[in-house]
This record gives C-alpha cells, structure tokens and sequence, in this order.
C-alpha cells in the first residue's frame, strides 16, 4: 500500500485530508514565547486574529526530523511504501528533515518529494499523488519521479492586498510601503523553483483578477493537472477570480485553498492568487 505525507503548508482542510487519505505534520508558529502546532493548536481563523495585532511577525519552524521519523516508524508495515511531499526547500528546511528521518528508517521504501512551492501549489501535487495511487498503475517510486518531473513546473501567482507583512519581515523599505499603500499599489508574486519574485505592480482592487488571468495565460498553463485557486481572509475575491477564469477557460477541475499561519505570516490577509502546472 502507498500512503501519502505531506506537511501542514500544502493547506488542505481536515475533510481533505480524509477524503484523499493523506496525513499531515505541523509546522510551528511562534509569536514571542509562545508556540503553536499549525492547524492543531491555533486554526487559520484565530491565527490571523493574531497577525493584526502582532507588533512584529511571528516566525516559523520546520517540522523537525524526530517527527517524521516517528510517523514513518508509525505508518511503515511490511507491505507498505511511503510517498512524503513537502514545502519547498527553499522555503523551508522541512523536506531536509523528511529526508534525514528517510535516511534513518528505510530509505527504500520512503519516497521523499521536494514540492518547489507550497500552500495551493503543494495541493496541486498532492492531488496529482493521489490519483495515480489510486489508478494503482505505478509503484511509490514511479510516482514520486513523476512528481520529481512535475514539480518545476508548478507556478504560483498571486496579488498581496497589503504591503504591512512584507514591510515587517524586512522585505520592504518603510518609505516604498507607504508610498505603495498610498497609491493602492499591491505587488503580484510569483513563486517558481521555491523561489518568491514579486513580478508586477498591481493598481486598484479592479486590476488584480485581470492582471493575474494575464500572467497565468502568458505561462502557457496545462489545464490536464487542473488549477487551484488560494486566498487568506478573502474567499469572496477568490471566488470570484475562479468565475472570471471559468467564463474565459470553460470546464476545469478546481481546488480552492485558505492559506494558514506558515505562508500567511509572510504575506498576511487578502492574498488571492492561482496555482497551476505549465506545459513547458
């Protein structure tokens, strides 16, 4: 049997998570001295709670390699192969930990993936996972090569409502902020190979679905793999930018994502953005 890991950024709800059978392991957030499991001890809800009215920005901790080591130990029987995938390693130093505990358990039957991106582009590669486990024509190794292939593929754009995070993780001059917020000027980011840009200037609330159907239908997406769409603190703009892209693409399947507390402490509230793998 093949069973799926992946850490708590790919953003799957708890009904996901069980409907596609993937279990998860948290990241930790910290505000000062006090720390939270992602998704166990502090929900997407109370977390942005707590991003208002944070002085300056919680920081975050991988999961570390005695926990993947013990849920490998937990769910790896005689007949089993594990499928881990994990945030981008250069986002994170967690998939090092899921290979360090790989390495100390079984490292022929643990198949750890670098996913390259994370929240909404991570449940785009964990659904692709699960429906080639569940056609039951390649084995864990196959699958995770396919992944391998898949992963630099994936890209995320995505437009931040406010410049107040990025000013606060040091990612943003104090003076650009000000004038940026003055102006309505939110940036469109991209994120490609576990690397974020920021690509393009976005002006006014009007702009940012246009701006981000132009950016995605420039990178030459294959619509085969589906598309995911994410938002923090705004399902009602998200919702929307999946009809715009519906009236303009037609039938596609479709994942919505709420991003957590791990990618929304670097870009706060109202983030909406899309997710998609591309053909070339």
């Amino acid at each position: 049997m093949i069973k799926i890991i992946a850490d708590s950024t790919c953003d799957l709800t708890n009904e996901e998570l069980k409907a596609w059978d993937i279990s998860t392991l948290p990241l930790t957030i910290h505000f000062g001295e006090k720390s939270y499991r992602d998704g166990i001890d502090i929900s997407k809800k109370e977390f942005y709670g707590k991003l208002a009215d944070a002085k300056t920005l919680p920081t975050t901790s991988q999961v570390p390699p005695g926990d993947f080591e013990q849920a490998y130990r937990k769910q790896l029987g005689p007949e089993d192969d594990l499928l881990v995938i994990t945030l981008a390693s250069g986002l994170s130093a967690t998939y090092e930990s899921a290979m360090v505990a790989a390495k100390a358990v079984d490292s022929d039957h643990i198949h750890v993936v670098d996913s390259m991106t994370g929240s909404f582009g991570h449940s785009l590669l964990l659904n692709h996972a699960v429906k080639l486990r569940k056609e039951g024509k390649l084995s864990a190794a196959q699958i995770a090569q396919e992944l391998r292939a898949l992963a630099p593929h994936i890209r995320l754009y995505a437009v931040v409502d406010t410049l107040k995070y990025l000013k606060m993780g040091g990612r943003l001059s104090g003076s650009a902020a000000f004038i940026g917020s003055l102006l309505g000027i939110k940036p469109l980011v991209k994120v490609e190979l576990g690397k974020v840009t920021s690509i393009a200037k976005v002006r006014g609330e009007k702009n940012v679905i246009k701006t981000l159907y132009e950016y995605f239908e420039r990178a030459k997406p294959d619509l085969r793999y589906g598309l995911s769409f994410g938002n923090s603190q705004a399902r009602p703009l998200m919702e929307e930018t999946m009809r715009f892209f519906r009236n303009r693409l037609g039938s596609f399947e479709a994942i919505s994502t709420d991003l957590g507390a791990v990618i929304g402490t670097h870009v706060g509230p109202g983030v909406v953005g899309v997710g998609f793998i591309t053909k070339e």
